[in-house]
């Protein structure tokens, strides 16, 4: 009975997930078809409380979750505590982040779209016409730079950086994915307020992909070629830095700190990566599982995207190599996780272990079904993505105990100068924000960005920052990893860290299991 029950409860969540179109709704229905609250056992609280609304549907992200502010917007830093609420860039109706024509369906009498996060029209940015002009008269990609009054590329004027930024503010996973955007956007903003860069604002404008790339690669369009952002930063969401990364090429323009979680990234001469691909966690992984756990056959559960094939990929060839042997393969959508017919396939060919590729709701599907059959191989649950969607042990529940999962910094139950300093930064916009991988892989991004600029003085163009870019060595920030690239080489992050869920009085966090290792299959 109870199984069937839970049976019930996971086929609503999947409900809930699609109407709710991953809102902090989403999440709060999630937690509480779950038996738990907001703060639940992780210890984390819903995205709803971070300050940021979720965006209108004109794609554009809406006052409450703002656009790092323009030249001008900038007065004193918030207080610390409190999330920044600087207006959305006005410029008569918006264009859809889709790509369509269609603009807000209410706007101030200055054109900008209301918010749709509860019916407030956004500030219009101060000095945004006096940006909106120069950005048009700045010279298209590869024309010589413009030196009259600070114009010296694209986007760039003599007081202000424009910025695009790409964030996961809807969709099948929003009710997490905003945190990586949060991230991105309070390290921005507090470069911002310690006085920009050489004297210049970075002016950042948001979209939301809600997890779909052509959405994604739309928006992108709309922020380089009709808001002529400089560059893209820490943009985290694979389904659009995947298709972002060709794009970028196509227009030359930096794309610095996407996520890096799909190989074609590495491919890009206009991309700088900073987190590791999907293939070398598995690799590390399942080279871990053989060696620590002696495994020997698997069960492998994995979305059915590109990212989850080569998870899938990667996997096999190190444990097959190893000796092992993957008797279990399935693929899952976010309309059809198949966990049910895993379950039973797995326990028919008795393997030590399930390795899974998924986003946290179809994760803590196969755990409580499992538990509710009573049954959790002998070497447990584990893969890639868990760690990166915080809410994980709120849904999972003590099912989720043992779950072994991977990070690309130094993991977050530890206590190092380098973490202190990101949460200072993140937490002092966003004090209840869901601390990830991703969400440290957009502090480094940004700090990258702002640093690499920095060098180059008041002479900022596309390319200079990518030759910049292109020879930097062991950039450190003390979170686990030293960051290098080279021309034609871009695979600068080569760390793995597992971390497990262990109990930590009545709840479950993620804890270092003291394994660190690499993949080196693309060093050349």
């Amino acid at each position: 009975m109870r199984s069937w029950r839970g049976l019930v409860v996971f086929a609503v969540l999947l409900l809930v997930s699609a109407a709710c179109n991953g809102s902090s709704a989403q999440r709060d229905a999630l937690l509480r078809l779950n038996g738990v609250g907001g703060a639940g056992t992780g210890g984390s609280a819903a995205p709803d409380q971070t300050g940021a609304a979720v965006p209108s549907d004109s794609g554009v992200v809406p006052s409450g979750a703002p656009s790092v502010g323009g030249p001008g917007s900038v007065g004193a830093s918030p207080a610390a505590g409190a999330a920044p609420s600087f207006g959305t860039p006005a410029a008569g109706g918006r264009a859809s982040a889709s790509g369509g024509s269609r603009s807000a369906s209410s706007a101030t009498p200055g054109g900008a779209p209301v918010s749709g996060g509860g019916g407030q029209a956004p500030a219009a940015r101060p000095g945004a016409a006096a940006s909106s002009a120069a950005s048009a008269a700045s010279p298209a990609p590869g024309a010589a730079p413009a030196q009259a009054n600070g114009n010296t590329d694209v986007g760039v004027t003599a007081t202000s950086i424009k910025v695009g930024h790409i964030g996961i503010y809807s969709g099948p996973v929003g009710y997490v994915g905003q945190n990586l955007s949060l991230a991105a956007r309070a390290t921005l903003q507090s470069i911002n307020d310690s006085g920009g860069v050489n004297g210049r604002k970075l002016d950042v404008l948001v979209r939301d992909d809600g997890w779909d790339g052509t959405k994604g690669i739309n928006a992108a369009r709309d922020l380089v070629e009709r808001e002529k952002v400089f560059a893209i930063c820490c943009t985290q969401s694979v389904s659009t830095t995947d298709p972002l990364t060709a794009y970028a090429d196509q227009q030359k323009v930096p794309n610095v700190g996407p996520d890096g979680w799909g190989l074609v990234q590495y491919g890009g001469q206009w991309s700088w990566p900073l987190g590791v691909p999907a293939m070398s966690e598995a690799r590390v992984l399942a080279k871990w599982q053989v060696e620590k756990q002696g495994v020997k056959k698997a069960a492998l559960l994995h979305l059915n995207s590109p990212t989850g094939q080569s998870f899938r990929d990667g996997y096999k060839e190190v444990l097959e190599k190893m000796g092992g042997k993957l008797e279990v393969v399935q693929a899952a959508s976010f309309d059809d996780p198949g966990t049910t017919t895993l379950l039973a396939r797995a326990r028919a060919a008795n393997v030590d272990t399930i390795a899974i590729y998924a986003d946290s709701g179809i994760v803590a599907r196969l755990m409580r079904e499992a538990a509710g059959q009573g049954y959790k191989p002998p070497k447990g649950f584990a893969g890639s993505t868990f760690y990166y969607f915080n809410v994980t042990p709120e849904l999972t529940g003590p099912a989720g105990e043992g779950l072994i999962s991977s990070s690309h910094w130094t993991p977050h139950d530890q206590d190092t100068p380098g973490l202190r300093r990101y949460r200072e930064v993140v937490t002092k916009y966003y004090p209840k924000i869901d601390h990830t991988a991703w969400t440290v892989t957009s502090f480094v991004g940004a700090n990258l960005f702002a640093d690499t600029l920095k060098k180059l003085g008041l002479n900022v163009t596309r390319q200079r920052l990518k030759d910049a870019l292109d020879s930097t060595t062991d950039y450190d920030l003390g979170l686990g990893t030293k960051v290098s690239f080279r021309p034609g080489q871009h695979h600068a992050n080569t760390a793995t860290h597992l971390v497990q869920l262990m109990r930590e009085g009545d709840k479950l966090a993620w804890k270092s299991i003291g394994y660190d290792d690499r993949d080196a299959t693309f060093d050349k």
